[in-house]
């Protein structure tokens, strides 16, 4: 019990010498009649002083009031605690303002562009149901297939990309440094370890020649060949007069109708072969659909081609490249191309609008 009191003890002398001290450090010394301000307080050993943060107006003016020698012990107690409260008051006030700070900046831009089309779509679509159950007639089912052929090559960085690849590799130049005596880790650098090669150094350097990103068919603008556009996806994309369209034949994806015996599946596998041949082998990687659309039959179209149905119910299917090229010998299709994106985009918006666009902008 003695030893422990006597800790006790010490402990507490050691918290009120250091009270004191921080204390003083706040209390101007009166001298001789001369006011004075303690030393700066120092770290361990007396080597290096404190950093002080400056502070800011309102907060240095209540700080100086309350370090103010002509006030008494308690003005003075009075004033820090004051200090205290306006400091967490603006410290709350900013967390309140951090909350709000970025709600004029624009956010979300793509998400609302999406659902704004995407909500008209669907409220159409409710209509055209209830149209047909209104007038009593069916639906006719047509699946399309959206032929992938994935890139060959990775894609162009962006430039946010590079330039943090180069603040990457700058930082990894620089390791861990050890003395000299230590082996456990590795050897020491040597000067040619931070050497920074740039692409063209380490392409100079290879035993081969790398083959050119852009081809041959992207210079001459040939659709007709998968040797193109590398760097980004492309997809079959035919001319047909499959659809009924009495303006002719328009680009479109390949597309049939289901028989009684098979299923969608089956009837997108039918609908290449019947487009381009039998020479693509191709990756199925779902039985399900990847997405639905609606189609109304107008009587501007053949009385036998619409029958009775109100309009077809077109079943999208994605399926991937694997091996083969269209042969054009047995194709029924007026025309192919292996088109990107944008490209089916472009030719769809000239031939049927910016709302027919739409849906393939966001399918593919």
């Amino acid at each position: 019990m003695g030893g422990s009191s006597f800790l006790l003890s010490v402990t507490q002398r050691r918290a009120a010498t250091a009270t004191a001290s921080s204390f003083r450090s706040l209390v101007p010394v009166v001298s001789n009649g001369q006011e004075t301000a303690h030393p700066p307080n120092t770290l361990a050993g007396g080597h290096q002083p404190f950093i002080i943060r400056p502070l800011s107006a309102a907060a240095a003016t209540a700080k100086s009031r309350a370090n103010s020698g002509h006030l008494s012990y308690n003005e003075r107690k009075a004033a820090a605690k004051q200090l205290r409260r306006e400091t967490w008051d603006r410290h709350q006030q900013r967390l309140e303002r951090l909350k709000t700070r970025r709600d004029n900046s624009p956010k979300d831009v793509k998400k609302t562009v999406f659902r704004s089309w995407w909500d008209k779509e669907m409220e159409y679509h409710n209509k055209l149901r209830r149209t047909a159950k209104q007038e009593g007639k069916p639906w006719r089912i047509r699946v399309a297939v959206m032929v992938e052929r994935p890139n060959v090559v990775m894609p162009d960085y962006e430039d946010y990309e590079l330039e943090w690849m180069d603040l990457k590799n700058y930082l990894m130049s620089y390791g861990k440094q050890y003395p000299d005596e230590t082996k456990f880790m590795f050897e020491p650098d040597k000067p040619e370890d931070h050497i920074i090669e740039s692409d063209e150094d380490m392409l100079a350097g290879l035993p081969f020649v790398p083959a050119p990103r852009e081809t041959e068919a992207d210079a001459s603008g040939n659709v007709k060949t998968l040797d193109r556009q590398l760097k980004t996806k492309v997809f079959l994309a035919v001319k047909s007069g499959a659809e009924g369209n009495r303006n002719g034949p328009r680009w479109t994806l390949p597309s049939a109708i289901p028989q009684e015996d098979e299923t969608l599946l089956q009837t997108a596998e039918r609908a290449v072969s019947e487009a381009v041949g039998e020479d693509l082998q191709l990756w199925l990687p779902s039985n399900a659909p990847m997405t639905i659309n609606y189609r109304v039959y107008n009587k501007n179209m053949a009385e036998d081609f619409r029958g009775n149905y109100f309009g077809e119910k077109i079943f999208f299917y994605r399926l991937q490249y694997d091996s083969g090229d269209v042969d054009e010998e047995a194709m029924t299709a007026d025309d192919y191309g292996w088109l990107t994106r944008e490209e089916v985009v472009d030719r769809i918006t000239d031939e049927r609008g910016r709302h027919q666009a739409k849906f393939y902008h966001y399918m593919l």
